[in-house]
């Protein structure tokens, strides 16, 4: 989901996805983080930086610690000094009109070898007094700045191979001794970033990145100055699991991490109907259009960005690290007509908002992929799309167009003693009721709300399992339907959890599908907490059913264990714990003699050269004649946590 992916709008772009223990959090703010790398993350091979200080401006009301402002309203300066091709001059209008209509941090990409010698890889000073020029104005607009080494031909991201290529070394070095020489005497509102969307397809070309970060972070650091004390960003390459070491660096707690995001590309930056699958006019529960099913996204779309989300607060936030959602864009499809345009142009507004809220809320800082004329005219700097810029800057989303209300903002949710939690949120205008979506793991909400008929803008969520952190959305409905969804807040009921596993299947189903069988969620049996997952076969011949869960994070050498209850009289022969991983090589173990009314512990160990993460896991259900009746599975996991018995 979060990638670091191609993409941008209808306009030209270079070629190139929660369970802190706290007890109250609100949608809508945003606390700020603590920025010392946790000593449960190990830096493996770079550093990380500090500020810089500017010769122009005063430093004194910067607060290092924090690299860009909370909540961040970001935008790119796309299209311009990282093109290859030519590209319009900026003015400073650009930079002032931006910063008065509420953006506080811009992102510069920059082609630095394309405007260097080949031989020498000196910078052209034309080309670095341009780049200067264009931070100069950010900083006099008010606005944080981020400078990087974009695309610029793909000579770095587009060739990361499985060793060090000391030609790439060397240019990294030169390249960024060079920048921050020029730039050593600026304080902590500008950022520099060792690349963009780098190209590593496996944990090996992952390494030798990280190699290429080392080499980015001791140039900085050497040239001193400011630097010694800057922020530096480190570009996620392949899966984000793989992102789990930090270089060394002279300074601590000065790096921070990017990833972009344009999920799903067929609705935010492809516009054409493609082999592998039709593009999306229509995105969001609330924003789909009957006229044309086909191009609607199926449920859960905005479970999706949660869900990517909470791995990034999980991976790093909570470790100290922060992030920054370097590009994203959902773009309209200038072709449609009528009711389908209406619908489209509403449903990439709400795209564009949701990400900014869910983003907020998970505790990172976004920044929009803006190009020439869009949203803002890069001569004149005039605004060309204002509800862009409204959504983008704290403001409202248009409704859906069939008249149902606007979304919820300002959702909290507060401790409210053992098993409760208050939930409150702001009055929408012509909304008569609201509905409650409750999930144990972020962006993991049913389709079917937890609470519907609401009255008023508060409710106290009962009868919860203790020591759980919970999320919630609410939206609201009036005759015409119902609205968008709130961004998440979650709260973490008091005591002691009783099942603290992975899956633990006490909201819904955690996106496990199945195959020759129905699932829910069920109280019927509970090997630990309240709820379990039902396995339900209906006078269903011989044959297998598959219950998995696709891409989820288990480290080689884990040891996954399944909780499994079957009945007496059951015609089940064999269970089949199985996994994929990455690269989809199959393991699987087998289990024939269970146990009838009891709960059966099956295992699965995910072989030590196995690469994160697994395509997929679960159980094969083999039956030996037809049968109607119902097994269980329940607190699924492969963690040290001491599960309670059955109650």
């Amino acid at each position: 989901m979060l990638a670091s992916c191609g993409g941008g709008s209808s306009q030209t772009k270079n070629p190139p996805g929660l369970s802190s223990g706290a007890t109250t959090t609100s949608s809508s703010s945003v606390s700020s983080l603590s920025m010392a790398v946790s000593s449960s993350v190990e830096p493996s091979s770079s550093s990380v930086i500090s500020m810089s200080s500017s010769s122009q401006m005063s430093s004194s009301s910067i607060d290092s610690n924090v690299p860009l402002p909370i909540p961040t309203y970001g935008f790119n300066l796309g299209n311009t000094f990282e093109s290859t091709w030519g590209f319009p001059s900026p003015t400073q209008a650009v930079f002032t009109n931006a910063a008065n209509a509420g953006f506080n941090a811009i992102r510069i990409p920059c082609a630095w070898d394309f405007n260097a010698d080949k031989t020498t890889y000196k910078i052209n000073p034309a080309y670095m007094a341009q780049v200067k020029q264009a931070v100069d104005w950010s900083i006099a607009a008010g606005m944080h700045v981020l400078i990087n080494i974009h695309w610029d031909g793909g000579w770095m991201e587009n060739n990361i191979g499985n060793t060090v290529d000391p030609v790439i070394d060397e240019k990294l070095r030169s390249y960024w001794t060079q920048i921050a020489t020029e730039f050593a005497g600026y304080d902590n509102r500008l950022l520099f970033a060792a690349a963009n969307e780098p190209n590593a397809h496996n944990p090996a070309e992952m390494q030798t990145l990280m190699a290429y970060y080392q080499t980015f972070v001791n140039a900085v650091r050497a040239v001193g100055g400011n630097n010694t004390n800057r922020w530096l960003v480190l570009q996620g390459g392949g899966d984000t699991s793989w992102f789990t070491t930090l270089p060394s660096d002279s300074t601590p707690g000065r790096l921070m991490v990017e990833y972009h995001n344009y999920t799903p590309s067929l609705f935010t930056i492809i516009h054409t109907d493609q082999s592998w699958g039709k593009t999306i006019y229509f995105w969001g529960s609330a924003y789909q259009y009957s006229g044309d099913a086909t191009r609607n996204f199926i449920f859960p779309a905005e479970g999706y960005t949660d869900s990517g989300f909470q791995q990034l607060k999980e991976q790093y936030v909570d470790k100290g690290i922060p992030v920054l959602i370097g590009e994203f864009q959902a773009a309209g499809k200038s072709y449609l007509t009528g009711d389908e345009a209406a619908y489209n142009r509403a449903s990439t507004l709400y795209w564009n908002k949701y990400l900014v809220d869910s983003a907020l809320a998970h505790g990172l800082s976004p920044f929009y992929w803006s190009t020439p004329n869009h949203p803002f005219n890069y001569e004149t700097g005039a605004i060309t799309d204002p509800e862009v810029v409204t959504v983008l800057t704290g403001g409202m989303a248009p409704p859906p167009p069939n008249g149902a209300p606007y979304a919820v903002s300002e959702l909290s949710a507060t401790t409210a003693g053992s098993g409760q939690v208050d939930l409150s949120w702001t009055a929408v205008s012509g909304a008569t009721s609201y509905n409650l979506y409750r999930s144990a793991q972020s962006g993991y909400q049913p389709a079917t709300p937890a609470v519907t008929g609401i009255i008023g803008t508060s409710y106290t969520d009962t009868g919860l399992n203790d020591g759980t952190t919970y999320y919630y959305q609410v939206v609201a409905v009036n005759n015409s339907g119902a609205s968008g969804f709130s961004a998440e807040a979650y709260a973490t009921t008091l005591g002691a959890n009783p099942d603290p596993t992975k899956f633990h299947f006490e909201t819904d189903t955690h996106r496990w599908s199945v195959s020759g069988a129905q699932i829910a969620t069920s109280t019927e049996q509970h090997y630990a907490g309240q709820r379990s997952l039902s396995v339900s076969f209906n006078s269903a011949p011989a044959g297998t059913a598959v219950v998995d869960v696709n891409d989820i994070v288990v480290p080689a050498g884990a040891t996954v264990t399944f909780r499994v209850w079957v009945p007496a009289g059951n015609q089940v022969t064999q269970i089949q714990p199985y996994l994929q991983d990455y690269n989809w090589a199959w393991t699987n173990s087998s289990y024939t003699n269970l146990a009838a009314d009891a709960w059966n512990e099956l295992t699965i160990t995910v072989p030590s050269g196995a690469t994160a993460p697994l395509k997929r896991l679960g159980l094969r259900i083999t039956t030996g004649d037809a049968w109607t009746g119902t097994l269980y599975i329940d607190s699924v996991d492969w963690g040290v946590q001491s599960v309670p018995t059955g109650l």
